[in-house]
């Protein structure tokens, strides 16, 4: 197998448009958030040049995260490409939930030859910011095939069937459902801060974490394991900022050391000692964990994680330290909105 970790959107963007003018079977993309800029513009041209000279391509965006429409794609469908948008809005007894659970997933598919697996939409909005993806060449990606030849079949289905396991030579694809009753990437989360004997290491544009995953954390800094956490110092989602501040204080009593990112980082990643390593669509969050599909990928390769700790090092060089006496002088109106807010944090 072959791989890269890459971090820089225009870097990703030049990298995924080169692997789709060199298709020459099939391009598969299913993305979270797709909107009509030059990003978007311009991934669409290439797909139709793409689609016009017999390559099969599929699309499945969600409808919810999204800023097009089947308008923005009517040359690529009219000339055989086929498009799905995941979800759209419906009035049923269960609306506000039903509509909630979004397609997070992120996935570029190639050939059945390359994979993209990460945090990026197709938006020029992150053009900014720090995202997290790897690309993979080899027959992993015949593995991600499947789970996006699912997701393309349940794409407009409100009662999902079982989502099958996939696992491949050490690596195993987490695809997570609102229809689970145990969330895969939580219960992965909690079980490998359980194993961890040396080091966690976490970065995550959201961080509301739960009940398990904080316990989690609380029993591994007992066992004296080093836990470094790095969130961007303003994410894009400002009422996530607010509630999130509910938890940094205790965490850092605790002994977790936190970090802010000066730009917005949108990369989703959990490293454990040098032997595990998560990554992929979910946040860490109650949204991701409970109302969103998400594809992530757990794996033991000690190639991959040593490029994954070059690149949390990276984040980590450029980091400010937490500083827990400015987080006590917060404003009043700023605890009562974390306050506040809290009541609400099952839909974040």
């Amino acid at each position: 197998m072959k791989y890269q970790v890459l971090s820089e959107p225009k870097k990703i963007y030049s990298k995924m448009i080169g692997d789709i003018q060199k298709a020459k079977k099939e391009i598969f993309l299913e993305s979270y958030i797709y909107n009509d800029d030059k990003v978007g513009r311009e991934f669409l041209r290439e797909l139709i040049l793409k689609v016009k000279s017999g390559v099969k391509v599929r699309v499945l965006i969600d409808t919810w995260g999204s800023g097009v429409n089947k308008k923005f794609f009517w040359e690529l469908i009219a000339n055989g490409g086929e498009v799905r948008f995941f979800r759209e809005l419906r009035y049923v007894w269960r609306w506000f939930n039903a509509n909630h659970e979004r397609n997070h997933r992120k996935l570029l598919l190639v050939d059945k030859e390359i994979c993209y697996l990460g945090s990026i939409n197709i938006t020029a909005s992150c053009l900014g910011w720090r995202e997290l993806v790897l690309r993979v060449e080899g027959d992993l990606t015949k593995r991600f095939r499947r789970s996006f030849n699912g997701s393309w079949k349940r794409f407009n289905l409100f009662d999902a069937k079982k989502i099958r396991k996939l696992v491949h030579e050490g690596f195993e694809i987490i695809q997570d459902s609102p229809m689970l009753k145990n969330n895969s990437t939580e219960r992965n989360y909690k079980k490998l801060i359980g194993k961890a004997r040396d080091s966690v290491l976490i970065e995550t544009p959201y961080f509301v974490p739960s009940r398990k995953i904080r316990k989690a954390m609380k029993r591994a800094i007992r066992r004296g394991v080093n836990i470094k956490l790095i969130l961007p110092r303003k994410s894009d989602l400002g009422l996530v900022d607010v509630l999130r501040n509910r938890y940094l204080g205790k965490l850092y009593r605790m002994g977790v050391k936190i970090y802010y990112y000066p730009r917005v980082s949108h990369s989703k990643l959990l490293i454990v000692d040098d032997s595990f390593f998560l990554l992929g669509s979910s946040n860490l969050d109650y949204r991701s964990f409970r109302f969103q599909y998400e594809i992530n990928l757990i794996g033991r390769d000690l190639e991959v994680i040593g490029s994954l700790k070059k690149f949390f090092a990276s984040g980590l060089r450029e980091s400010r330290a937490f500083n827990y006496k400015v987080w006590q002088r917060r404003h009043f109106f700023s605890r009562v909105g974390t306050w506040l807010v809290g009541f609400i944090r099952g839909y974040f």
